[in-house]
Order: structure tokens, then sequence, then C-alpha cells
């Protein structure tokens, strides 16, 4: 809850012309209008019924160098066209002081002084643009004058007509400036110049207009950034803008206004009313039909701390603030709305800081030109930062009303009208009867004084505000933005969460998320310096730095999460690396204490990765034989298998032989009963094979003994074999494979000092994106905050996902979610006597179901491959006894190894 401090009363009942405002935006024609810009420059000609608007601020926050031309007759942009080799124009330039300079037949043009180039540079050259031949023109000064500036107060009022100096050979017209900032000193500039301009301008003679500088000699002027100004005859009009640096926020702007009389050398500051606010936009009342409407200036727009101030909401209603300079009074009224979108709610011009604006005499648009008077507006940046290109026009009929009489006789039937002839039907204003109030006490008005000042100085208030540039709002929630999606490929690819060897996809998340590690580490660290260096308060205070809970609370975070957890990553790397030599053999320690197949598999001599490979490197016989007669599935060997088979058996006979046992397949350390093994991979993933019995093999692989296992391997190799080449048309034997726990490893809870890592980032994550959260909800757009706690939001669901399904393998709430998707592990069967144990129909050899489905690459291949190498059955030439000497022979050559398996299943492996 604000406190709110309680401001005076209008008391003034001036008269004023009833005002409307008039959106001409949708009414605009042609391709050649200007972009959205910023402190753009705007004048008006008569004669030709133009409208030009020159240079500016575009969005990218760099300054224009085009002109833009408007015909009001048909509403049409057109570009200028100049007389061949006039075609030089003004440099890139934004908040100039501009005016026009109408001197009879010699000159009819429009002047820009100074300005900021694109190189955030001050400027103090002088350029003319003439109406008539479309050229511009620099003007030779002839005398020393300010020095470069930009955002200065000044013009000229178009109401004042050129004087004839005798000692000049035409009319001279003058041009005031006050103040401006040149950025290179510590604060802003106060002094007053005046400019006159004479001399001819035309596309025979385009370089015979000159000017002349005049200093005039008044002290004690505020210094003023980001003020807005206007010339009313020969006084310069100021109000509120900053006065101490940085200049930046909304927060520094002071509610004071200043009217400088040049002629007379003196200065006088009436008392503050509208909420103070930076870029503003004045404008001296046009309308006619009252010599008091003369001395009234139209103050309009700006961008105001409305967390600080309260203005009754009337920057949202298009809210005109209205001073009279010579009694030194304000009013604040609400003009009529736009009604050409909602009858029922008229539209209203969004508060900006920045806008062009130009006042004429009559209507500048519309068919009944002396009815009324108009002030047209152009661009400027909203409070969201968003640069606008609407053009809306304020429409002051010929009129007079005053808050205590509203009333006036073109009202009419009360229906309001819209368009450029629109005729005040329906016209009432409302009258604000408060001026704006500030939360906690009034501001100071002015940190200067002079003799000449009007009003009390409002006493200190007991709340300081602070705030600071809009650039540390964009990068510190920005640098957030990235850094979440960081710390996802981070849990995914670092060896501090997870023990895979990294796949080139897995690399190329690695990289991704270093490259976008490092430009949030940038952003975070350019948001906080820019914090320190813009920062700001209201009322300003000597004492800036950590005074709010905020700023330490973002400080700590930032420490904890870009300092404090990038050192102890580097810490646990160099650990890591230095005792790396000393942990040599833990792998080899951990793969004997292992009770995974893997493990052991790994550990046997040769180029062993799995069992499947282990299946394909076993030897035929070191004389093979084509074999084509046999009636079983060991005759569905292809001969190219059975020569790559051949070549292999011989390489790794002539490396020495290996004899004896070697179990391939212990289970992984999770036992589950035998009847189930797991399923190996041959081309891709892994597919359920066929349990083979042994029933099922022929006759001839049947007939065995103690001496005939050897035979029965081969035989079982060779259907295997078969199978891999063939599986959509065979009936595979049983192959021994490894787990698919092989390709991932358990998930496990991190070390100690992983943990403490862990914990750290996620609890200053978790802390900067609440503290972001927070500021954003009152210091920024809704929409902002809403976009951001929705990335946040998502960023949690990932995190929460990957970890149910287990990744990373190491962290703590893997863990945790892992133990909950199992539950409780079941309770031991109570072991029953042997011979009361429940047997199955199978045999000891039964490890997989009876098919499985075939890959696509392998029906591709399936109308290429026969069943059988041989159809034919030679067998039936062969006699019983020789038979059984091939047999014999046959066993003779071989070895016998055995593997041992869960519940007595022996596997009969590698045959040499």
């Amino acid at each position: 809850m604000h406190e709110e401090s309680k401001c005076g009363s209008i008391q003034s009942d001036s008269p004023i012309p009833p005002l409307q405002w008039i959106n001409l935006t949708p009414l605009l024609h042609g391709s050649n209008g200007p972009p959205p810009l910023k402190d753009a420059a705007i004048g008006y000609d008569e004669n030709s019924r133009s409208i030009i608007i020159f240079g500016g601020e575009s969005q990218g926050g760099f300054p224009q160098s085009q002109t833009y031309l408007l015909n009001l007759d048909n509403l049409t942009w057109f570009s200028p066209s100049p007389p061949a080799g006039l075609s030089r124009t003004p440099s890139a330039r934004s908040a100039v002081v501009a005016g026009t300079d109408f001197a009879a037949s010699y000159r009819h043009g429009f002047v820009v002084i100074g300005g900021r180039d694109s190189q955030g540079r001050a400027l103090s050259d002088v350029w003319e643009y003439d109406f008539i031949s479309q050229f511009w023109s620099q003007v030779a000064i002839s005398s020393t004058g300010p020095s470069p500036r930009w955002g200065a107060s000044g013009g000229i009022d178009s109401r004042i007509h050129s004087t004839q100096d005798p000692t000049l050979p035409s009319p001279n017209n003058t041009l005031y400036i006050s103040g401006g900032f040149d950025g290179s000193q510590a604060s802003a500039l106060s002094d007053v110049w005046r400019l006159n301009i004479s001399g001819t301008l035309s596309s025979n003679m385009p370089d015979t207009s000159v000017g002349s500088w005049d200093h005039v000699s008044i002290t004690g002027l505020p210094t003023r950034v980001a003020q807005g100004g206007t010339v009313v005859s020969t006084q310069i009009i100021e109000f509120s803008g900053c006065d101490t640096p940085p200049y930046t926020g909304i927060s520094c702007p002071l509610q004071d206004a200043h009217v400088i009389n040049v002629g007379s050398h003196s200065a006088i500051s009436p008392s503050a009313c509208p909420a103070p606010r930076r870029g503003p936009s004045l404008v001296p009342n046009m309308n006619g039909l009252s010599s008091s409407y003369g001395s009234q200036v139209f103050v309009l727009f700006g961008l105001f701390n409305n967390s600080l101030w309260n203005d009754g909401g009337g920057s949202d209603n298009g809210e005109i603030a209205i001073l009279d300079i010579n009694a030194a009074t304000w009013t604040r009224v609400l003009p009529a709305g736009d009604p050409s979108t909602n009858k029922n709610k008229p539209a209203f011009p969004v508060p900006r800081e920045g806008a062009a604006v130009v006042a004429y005499t009559k209507a500048l648009v519309g068919r009944a030109r002396d009815m009324y008077s108009d002030v047209i507006i152009y661009g400027g940046r909203d409070a969201t930062g968003k640069y606008l290109s609407d053009l809306w026009l304020l429409r002051s009929y010929n009129a007079s009303v005053t808050a205590s009489n509203p009333d006036w006789a073109g009202f009419g039937n009360g229906q309001l009208e819209t368009g450029v002839d629109a005729s005040g039907s329906g016209v009432r204003m409302q009258f604000l009867k408060e001026c704006a109030s500030r939360y906690g006490g009034p501001q100071p008005t002015s940190s200067s004084s002079h003799p000449e000042q009007t009003g009390n100085p409002a006493p200190n208030s007991s709340t300081i505000v602070y705030d600071t540039s809009t650039l540390h709002r964009v990068l510190a929630p920005v640098s957030v933005v990235i850094i979440l999606p960081t710390v996802i490929l981070l849990r995914l690819t670092s060896s501090c969460f997870t023990d895979f060897s990294l796949s080139e996809r897995q690399l190329l998340w690695l990289y991704s998320g270093a490259i976008l590690a490092l430009a949030g580490y940038g952003l975070g660290i350019a948001g906080l310096a820019i914090s320190f260096t813009t920062e700001s308060s209201s009322p300003p205070t000597s004492n800036l730095i950590l005074q709010t809970g905020h700023g330490r609370a973002g400080l700590a975070f930032f420490v904890c999460l870009y300092g404090v957890t990038p050192a102890l990553l580097v810490l646990r790397y160099c650990v890591y690396h230095s005792s790396s030599g000393n942990t040599a053999s833990e792998p080899e320690q951990r793969q004997a204490n292992s009770i995974d197949a893997s493990e052991k598999n790994s550990a046997l001599p040769g180029p062993v990765t799995s069992a499947p490979q282990s299946i394909h490197n076993t030897s035929p016989p070191s004389s093979p034989r084509t074999r084509s007669h046999s009636f079983g599935p060991s005759s569905m060997r292809p001969k190219i298998m059975e020569g790559t088979m051949s070549s292999d058996s011989e390489s790794v006979t002539s490396a020495g032989q290996h004899r004896g046992f070697e179990v391939l397949n212990r289970p992984p350390r999770n036992r589950h009963p035998s009847g189930s093994w797991a399923h190996g991979s041959v081309d891709g993933p892994s597919q359920p094979i066929t349990p083979r019995s042994l029933a099922d093999v022929d006759w001839l692989l049947r007939r065995r003994s103690l001496n005939a296992v050897d035979e029965l391997d081969y035989v079982l190799t060779q259907a295997h074999n078969t199978r891999l080449e063939t599986p959509a048309t065979m009936d595979p034997l049983f192959a021994p494979t490894l787990t698919s726990y092989q390709n991932h490893a358990p998930i496990a809870m991190p070390s100690f000092f992983d943990f403490i890592i862990h914990t750290f980032l996620h609890a200053s994550l978790l802390g900067i994106c609440t503290l972001s959260l927070i500021a954003l909800w009152f210091h920024a757009p809704k929409a902002t905050f809403a976009i951001f706690l929705a990335w946040t939001v998502v960023f949690y669901v990932a995190v929460l996902t990957l970890s149910w399904f287990g990744r990373p393998e190491r962290s703590v709430l893997s863990v945790v979610l892992h133990r909950l998707r199992q539950g409780p592990p079941p309770a031991p069967a109570e072991s029953l006597p042997h011979e009361y144990q429940p047997s199955t129909h199978e045999g000891p050899y039964v490890h997989q179901p009876p098919y499985r489905p075939a890959t696509r690459e392998e029906l591709a291949r399936l109308h290429e491959r026969p069943r059988s190498i041989t159809t034919v059955d030679d067998d039936d030439d062969i006699d019983e006894d020789t038979r059984q000497r091939m047999i014999e022979e046959e066993m003779e050559r071989r070895d016998v190894s055995i593997v041992t398996v869960p519940r007595r299943k022996l596997w009969v492996t590698n045959p040499s």
C-alpha cells in the first residue's frame, strides 16, 4: 500500500478550446513513409501543404538521415526530388532543434540545428531544407556559436513574422536554443543562444543563406536532459526532464517547469502540477479564437513512473496539460477520443516519449480549415521500448470551455465524429481537479534556484526510490533465459552428471551448451555492471550502492551462480584429472567384482566387445568343408559366411590357442529367472529372438555323446550365424548375447563433491529465477513476466521428465524418481525341495522365443537369398559307416568349451 501525499487542487478556471484526438494512421497512403522513429524533427509548409520529417532514432537505436514528406491534401507519403547536383543531405542525427524559416521570397525552408550522430557524438552544424525545390543546404555560420549538443530546447514560433534588419539585404528569422547535452560532461548544459538566419535559399542560389549566433546571458538556469521544450514568441518553455546523471530511466525526471524570457534575460518557474515525465512534447496553442490562447502551451505525452506518481489515470486517456505562461497556472484535461474503432470506447494515443509535434493556426487536414486548428504528432517510443510510427491529430475547435462550464455549442447531437472532417460533434472534455501526486510525499522541484522562481519548494520526501537502466532489466533476465537450457545440456553431457561416453551428437550438445553458457555468462556480467553504473534514485542521494533488497539478493545469487558454481566445476575438473593416474586400475577392480556379463567379456583376450561378436568369431574346423546334405537348419548358412568364418578362424588360430571356459552370459546384478534371456542386437534395436529347443535340431545334431558336444557346438554356431544372415526365413537357434544393460549406465547417487555442486547449482538457479520473476512482476509488462514464468516452468518440467526416465544417471533426483517407479523390491519366495521344484517342458538349452520379427533391411533382402544354399539331398548317397566315420573325424579336430550358466544351463561357444 502506497502512502499518497496530498496535492493541491487546480484552482485555475482558464478558458481553453475543446480538444479531440483523431487517428490519421489508417487514412495514410503511399509506400515512402518513415519507419518508427523517436526524437525526429518535424515541420509544416502551408504553400506546399506538406509535412516534413527528418532524422530521428530508429528501433535499432541508430539515428537516421532520410527525409520524408506527407502531402496533407491526400495524406500520401512521398520522397523529395531535389534538382540535379543538389542531392547533398545532412548526416544522420536525432534530437535536433528545428523550426521553419519563412522570409518572403528569399527563403522558404526548414532549419535543423545540432543533434546526436550515429557514433553518439554531439553536433553543432546548421542545415536548411528548401520546401520549394526540395533540397538541403548547409547554412554558413559567420560567428562563434554554442558547443555541440543534442536534446536542447528551442525552435521558433511560426506565428512571428520575419524582421528586416537595415544592415542586411534580406529579412531575418530568429531561432532559439537552450541547454542540451554533449555526452562528454558530467552535467547537462544550461546556456541560451539565439541564431539569426538571413540570405537567400533557392535552387539557383543554394549556398547563400547565412547565420550568426548571439549568446544570451541568463544566470541560474537549471540543467536538463530529456526535457520537453518549445518557443512562444521570444520565450523558451521547458518542462520536466532529468538534472543529474546518468539521465536514464523514468524515475529521474523532476516535477517542474521553466519559462526563459530571452528578451528580458529572465526566467520563472511556475509551480508544478502534471506528473514529472521523460521526453514530453510541448507545442503552443495555435488556436486564434481567443487572445488568452496565445500564452498557452500544450504538454503532451512523456513517460513517468506510475509506481511513484499518481496522475489520476490521465496518461492512459490522452491527457493534455495546459500551462499559461503569463498567469503561471496549469489546467489538466482529458480530450475526447477517436470513435473510429469502437464508438463505445474511443481510442487515445498510447503514452510515449520523443514524439515529433507540429502545430498550425488552421486545420492541417479536412475541408473546413478555418473552423479549427490542428496539432500533428508522429512516432515516439512507448513504455515497453517499442518505437512507433502512428500519426495522430489533436484538433482544437474554435470555441471556449472552462472547468465550470464544459459545454459548448458545437456539441450537437452528442454523436462523436472521426476523420479529417470531424466537426466537434459529441466532443466533451473532462477537467481534472487535482494535480498529480507523489506516493510517499511530494518531490523537490529543482536542485537550482534563482530570484525569479515562483512557488514554494516542496519538502523532501521520506521515501527514496531507486532505479536503473532499462538495459539492465533486459540483459539480466535474458541471461537467465539462456542459462536454463544450458543447465539441461550440462546435465545430459557433463561427467559431473553422467558416466556415458559421448557420441558425436552428444558432443555437439556439449559444445552447444558451452557456447550458450559463455553467452549467458557474458550477458549476466554485462547486466550486473550496467546496474551499478546506471543506478539512480529519486530524490537523488549520494549513496546508491546496494540500497535495496533486490540489489543485495541479486548480487548474492549472481555470485553463487556466475562465480562459485563455475569455480566448483573447474575445481572438480582439476581434481578428477590430477587423480586419474592413481585410479587407472579402478575399472579393472570394478570389473573383477562385478556380476555383469559385459564386464567379464571385456576381460577376455582379443578384441571381443559383445557376445554376438564372440559367436561370429568362433572357428569352424580347420579344414572346413561345404555342408550341402543336411535336413536341419545347419544347411542354412550361406557360403559367403563360411568363407568369413574360415578366415576368422585362421586368424584366431594363428594368434594363439585359447582353451578353457568362457562365462559370457552372467546376468546383471538384479537377477531374474533364467527362462528369459536378454536379447542381443544385430543391426539395430534389440528384437525378440525365438527360444530354440534342442528337439528342433535335426537328427544328426542330436546324435551326440560327451565326445560329440563339439559337433553340437559347431551346429549351434552355424545356425546362429545363419540366423544373423537370414533372420526372416529361418528358425534361429539360441545365441548367447549380452543384455541391454551394457548400453545404459546404472542410476546411482553422485559423489559427495558432485552432490554439493548439484545442490549449489540448483539452489542458485532457483533463487535467481525467483528474484527475476519478482522484479518482472513489479517493473515489467505482465506479458514479459508471463513469458519468463512459462520458460522457467518448461525448464523444471524438462528436468523432472528427464530424471523420471533416468537421465542423468548420477543425480539425486534421478535416483529418487527411479526408486519411486520401481517400488519396493518383492519378497523372496520360500525355497522348495528339489523334488517339488516345478519343471517345464523346455529343455536346458531353451533361451529364446520361437520367432522374432524381421527388420526392414532383412525383408528387403528376402527376395535375394534362398532358404538354403543347396537343395539337393546328396546325403542319400552316403552309407551309415561313412557317415559315422565323417562325424568322428570331424569331432577329433575340435575342442569343447562348456559355459556354465545359471540353473545349470550350458552354452557351447567359441569352437576353435
